[in-house]
């Protein structure tokens, strides 16, 4: 009875987990840049069921998450046609410096702020972005007219690729920061780059499949709340029975 109550236990914990990410998922539906997470299951150590025999009968113990990360779901790009608008066609990350932290975002939408007689580009929250050497982009504008050149702009954003993206981690909506698992950054120059002006990267979440997702991990948590609930019943009724 103990191992069907762990079974349960374990099922509610982790498939609470997954609700949480899909709520997480739905929430930033317009978020641009945001790329969705999803999380993986793996069963827990089985346990045999007959000891010294040559059965092989076991029993499971319940499930967990081993990995959450962010999958790589096809993505779309909305023209808006604003100059400081960027998106990166394919693979690759603009790096940001936030409270002395670079972080990592798909979300293009930046602007110019203003220290004393310099101008560097900046997030809408007042990141620093950064080149491909992780310098702050500074920006002039012409001496007579006042106006920026955006195609130079463009050329200096540093774009990061990793060994493994998915393992990037969430610093907020749609940051992420590098870590052991995801490979040392590494920029990418020329062509490769695939910046496109004007253009900012939807969100790339699908809410179709969110919804699905949804209502197989309710299914599957409404089950593990059933089991806990029978294995309980269970214990009861064999308390009652040595009295």
């Amino acid at each position: 009875m103990k191992s069907a109550f762990y079974a349960g236990a374990t099922g509610l914990v982790a498939y609470q987990e997954a609700l949480n990410t899909i709520g997480n998922n739905l929430a930033n539906v317009n978020t641009n840049g945001f790329q969705s997470q999803s999380v993986s299951f793996q069963s827990l150590l089985n346990s045999d069921l007959y000891a010294n025999t040559e059965k092989v009968a076991r029993a499971g113990n319940g499930v967990r998450v081993v990995q959450s990360g962010i999958s790589d779901s096809p993505v779309t790009y909305l023209q808006t046609g604003e100059g400081l608008d960027f998106a990166i066609e394919g693979e690759g990350w603009f790096a940001v410096e936030k409270n002395g932290q670079v972080q990592y975002t798909r979300d293009g939408n930046f602007s110019l702020g203003l220290e004393g007689r310099g101008t560097s580009l900046v997030t809408q929250d007042g990141g620093y972005v950064l080149d491909a050497r992780g310098a702050r982009i500074t920006v002039t504008g012409d001496a007579k007219t006042g106006a920026y050149d955006y195609a130079a702009i463009r050329e200096k954003l540093g774009v990061f690729r990793f060994q493994n993206a998915a393992g990037l981690t969430p610093a907020s909506a749609n940051r992420y920061l590098a870590g052991a698992n995801t490979g040392a950054a590494t920029a990418v120059t020329g062509d490769a780059a695939n910046v496109l002006s004007g253009m900012l990267e939807r969100s790339s979440v699908s809410l179709v499949d969110e919804m699905a997702r949804l209502i197989e991990v309710q299914r599957a948590y409404q089950i593990s709340a059933r089991v806990v609930q029978a294995a309980d019943e269970n214990e009861q009724t064999v308390n009652n029975l040595r009295r």
